[in-house]
């Protein structure tokens, strides 16, 4: 296993906690800024939105980071959004620019 593997621990308002790959939350360039501050340190960004939505993109974090060498083919399964979770999601997506 690759010994520069890094992780990054995203919590939402509601205390969830989300391990991710570094490489895989530097997707949005919100999350990757905040590694030169004090997050970058710690490893853990605390972000102001529930639980379920940070799931969401968190899944979705990941699904680009599969994805993404597929994208200019056209060649991916479709992600799909909560209808209930929509318009947060697309709130949030554009605060963390992804």
């Amino acid at each position: 296993m690759d010994s520069e593997v890094e992780y990054v621990t995203l919590v939402s308002a509601d205390n969830h906690k989300f391990i991710i790959l570094k490489e895989v939350a530097s997707i949005s360039s919100m999350l990757k800024s905040s590694q030169g501050f004090q997050e970058g340190e710690t490893g853990k960004i605390s972000l102001d939105m529930d639980g379920d939505i940070l799931e969401c993109i968190v899944e979705y974090l990941y699904y680009h980071y599969k994805y993404k060498e597929q994208a200019e083919t056209g060649d991916i399964p479709q992600f799909n959004i909560p209808t209930h979770l929509a318009l947060e999601l697309l709130v949030k997506a554009d605060f963390l620019d992804i």
